[in-house]
């Protein structure tokens, strides 16, 4: 018997982040069709001094990936351009191998609202290269890199940004549990999309350091080059610096008040409606996350939210 692993490549595992992102699977009276959307606000790139034909590099980039799409999947792949995203849009009338193997990893939802990171690739046997790719689509979707990113202390940070939809609370703890266990990034803080943190139900967010983020990169070639840009520029303005990753419990700052959106039923996952959150931390915790400070350690000062 085939484990799920035979199903899992690079390619497909690019296309499995870029539909976590955003994408979306329809079967339509035997009509199927694969669409991943990319922001037009996530498709902006800046370096040091580096600017961008943004139009001429989106449309080779989309082309790049539509190219490597198109070894996947038997079907007519066309780029849509829309008022706020550009579109890969795949059509068949097939029901292929490929369109059941994402079914079966996406665990059979059809949207990215409902979207999790497929579990394969949390698990410790499944090729790094892989979890590489699969973050890399993500990225190309639904990352930005770009001056505006920095911390307050002025280092050049890659976003990450997850919508925020009742069914995929889950989605941010597993990017970071990706990324921190498996891959080695150090992802200091989630900033979370909710009340008690000031944001209410806007976009959750991972920011990861320039140059931490080089081990995955982006598929885009200049997003990749802004991301180098800014990767070396932390290097050059910050060094010996080493990110800290979130030790996934730190000391209180200090009590936060309460939120009549905190009983939210209609936007919040069902383990956080009614309680309330003092931290990041403590959202991560009551989604799962397993990070502890190792035992009799001192907890750390909060990082900045």
């Amino acid at each position: 018997m085939m484990a799920v692993h035979d199903y899992l490549d690079p390619d497909v595992a690019y296309l499995l982040g870029a539909l976590v992102a955003r994408g979306t699977l329809i079967n339509d009276k035997g009509i199927y069709r694969l669409i991943v959307r990319f922001p037009k606000g996530h498709m902006i790139a800046e370096g040091v001094n580096l600017r961008f034909d943004t139009t001429k590099e989106i449309r080779l980039g989309i082309e790049k990936i539509r190219d490597r799409i198109s070894e996947l999947i038997a079907a007519d792949i066309k780029t849509v351009d829309t008022a706020d995203s550009i579109d890969l849009v795949a059509v068949s009338s097939r029901h292929s191998v490929a369109w059941r193997n994402l079914s079966l990893l996406l665990d059979y939802k059809t949207d990215f609202a409902y979207f999790k990171v497929p579990s394969v690739l949390l698990e410790g046997d499944t090729p790094v290269e892989c979890k590489h790719e699969f973050m890399r689509g993500f990225a190309d979707v639904a990352g930005n890199v770009r001056l505006a990113n920095r911390d307050q202390a002025g280092r050049n940070r890659v976003r990450l940004d997850i919508l925020n939809y009742p069914t995929n609370w889950d989605v941010p703890v597993q990017l970071c549990t990706l990324l921190q266990d498996h891959l080695g990034i150090p992802v200091p803080v989630i900033t979370w999309g909710h009340p008690n943190l000031g944001r209410e139900w806007r976009e959750h967010q991972l920011n990861v350091y320039c140059e931490d983020f080089l081990k995955v990169g982006f598929f885009f070639d200049f997003k990749q080059v802004a991301l180098e840009s800014l990767a070396e520029a932390n290097v050059r303005d910050f060094p010996g610096y080493e990110t800290k990753p979130c030790p996934g419990r730190r000391k209180k700052r200090f009590t936060k008040p309460h939120h009549p959106l905190e009983s939210c039923s209609e936007k919040l996952d069902p383990r956080l409606v009614g309680k309330h959150f003092n931290a990041y931390w403590e959202i991560c915790k009551a989604l799962g996350c397993k990070r502890e400070p190792p035992p009799g350690a001192q907890l750390e000062i909060p990082f900045e939210e």
